[in-house]
């Protein structure tokens, strides 16, 4: 049976981590995959039909869930609380950075779209900038913190900034993977980009990726410290 720190734990590598991320993941993919549709705005249209129950009955109760989580374990699981929190806010802000590069991209013409304007439109279905555009970038800094938090509660700390900073950029290259194999931009696109910009915007993608990781490996290690060096199963095993 579950101990209540592992279950949380669990809870919030669920609801902060994979709900975020599979928003993008299956709303698409059930446009592109089950539809059939890959290009063109109707893809974000029918992308819309799925994001918008999947917002409502799943991403909103997921972060309420998340919220409750983390002012819970700020006081009965301090060492889970500094992990949730670290990651998140390493995660969001490496954002930034991953953003510095990826608009490079965009106003070179080397991705399909922006990617926030992409999400908003998918999310509220609507192409009012004023309605889609803070929703979008909502949705895009969550996807980045949602990184974060993966990687503080799966790997922890390590014992150099250089390991840290590695396995950061590792993780990150699993999601560049992901991204150029998997709805959306595999389908649209092409495995990596073979069909659209190639190779500008494998490469342009890869920079960003490990721009991200490299910040975030950075500010998670000086902000978690040497005491968070267990990776998520001696972490859920430690009663301490």
């Amino acid at each position: 049976m579950l101990n209540k720190k592992t279950f949380l734990s669990l809870l919030a590598l669920f609801t902060g981590g994979f709900v975020p991320i599979n928003l993008i993941v299956l709303s698409f993919g059930y446009a592109q995959y089950y539809k059939g549709i890959t290009m063109g705005p109707k893809v974000i249209k029918t992308a819309h039909e799925f994001g918008e129950p999947y917002m409502l009955f799943v991403y909103i109760p997921s972060m309420l869930i998340l919220t409750w989580i983390i002012f819970y374990s700020k006081k009965n699981f301090p060492d889970l609380y500094k992990r949730i929190v670290v990651g998140l806010l390493a995660g969001a802000i490496a954002t930034i950075g991953l953003d510095w590069i990826r608009q490079m991209g965009v106003i070179a013409s080397w991705l399909p779209g922006d990617t926030p304007e992409m999400f908003g439109k998918m999310v509220t279905g609507s192409s009012n900038f004023s309605e889609y555009y803070w929703v979008g970038q909502l949705i895009h800094f969550l996807n980045g913190a949602s990184f974060g938090l993966i990687f503080t509660l799966v790997f922890g700390n390590f014992i150099s900034y250089n390991k840290t900073v590695l396995w950061a950029i590792g993780w990150m290259l699993i999601m560049e993977l992901g991204m150029m194999t998997g709805p959306p931009m595999g389908p649209m696109a092409g495995l990596f980009g073979i069909k659209y910009m190639w190779p500008q915007l494998f490469l342009i993608t890869l920079a960003a990726h490990i721009v991200h990781g490299t910040i975030l490996g950075l500010l998670v290690h000086h902000w978690l410290g040497i005491n968070h060096t267990k990776w998520l199963i001696p972490f859920l095993k430690d009663k301490s």
